[in-house]
């Protein structure tokens, strides 16, 4: 089955990188002998967003709130305890590569439901025998909206999930399916939560370097 996923899956790459997309974070700087304050770091919204610019949100329909929850949580553990940066997207990611991982070696299922078929009326005589009462409708009520997750990620892994559907929907013909990518993306953010909290794998922090600037002076 791993080998079979992994042909149709094709020679998808999962993105390296946890905190890839962070810019270095300047040394802090000798003050100058005149006393006047050198450049450090721009604020927030005058630095560059090449990374926001090229990794756009993607939104997932219908992960519950347990699990939105504990990828904040995560988050904010680490950092709080480790200084970790790049936030609940960094997380989602991490836990989307090792469970993306999972299901090409073959650890995970995801199983594609069958959907609901749409009948047609029809008539046929009766007996006469009772009288039949119409049944009232029932008042129009407002769906609650669905749940929704939204997290910056590499188009690898997004890609990588849609190619699941399509696999699965593919395994599962021609039995009417239906599978979102908001189920495929809950599915496989559980796998890995669950795996965190049994201690089957694990996350960690690495260290951002840090490059000194180099500046000439007269001989």
């Amino acid at each position: 089955m791993s080998e079979a996923r992994r042909s149709f899956l094709g020679e998808w790459e999962l993105p390296p990188a946890p905190q890839e997309h962070v810019q270095s974070i300047p040394a802090a700087s000798p003050p100058a002998a005149d006393g006047s304050k050198k450049r450090g770091r721009k604020p927030a919204h005058k630095r560059k967003r090449d990374w926001e610019a090229s990794h756009r949100p993607h939104t997932f329909v219908g992960v519950p709130l347990e699990l939105r929850e504990a990828v904040r949580d995560i988050a904010e553990y680490y950092r709080r305890q480790y200084g970790m940066v790049g936030g609940v997207d960094a997380v989602a990611r991490e836990l989307l590569r090792y469970s993306l991982a999972q299901y090409a070696a073959g650890g995970l299922n995801i199983r594609a439901e069958r959907g609901t078929g749409k009948t047609a009326l029809a008539s046929a005589p009766g007996c006469g025998m009772h009288n039949k009462t119409i049944p009232q409708r029932k008042p129009a009520q407002k769906k609650p909206k669905a749940p929704t997750a939204t997290y910056r990620l590499p188009e690898e892994q997004v890609a990588a999930m849609r190619t699941i559907i399509q696999y699965e929907e593919h395994k599962a013909a021609p039995a009417v399916i239906h599978l979102t990518l908001g189920q495929v993306f809950t599915r496989l953010l559980s796998h890995a939560l669950e795996a965190y909290r049994a201690e089957l794998w694990s996350l960690y922090t690495t260290p951002l370097m840090t490059v000194q600037g180099l500046k000439g002076e007269p001989g």
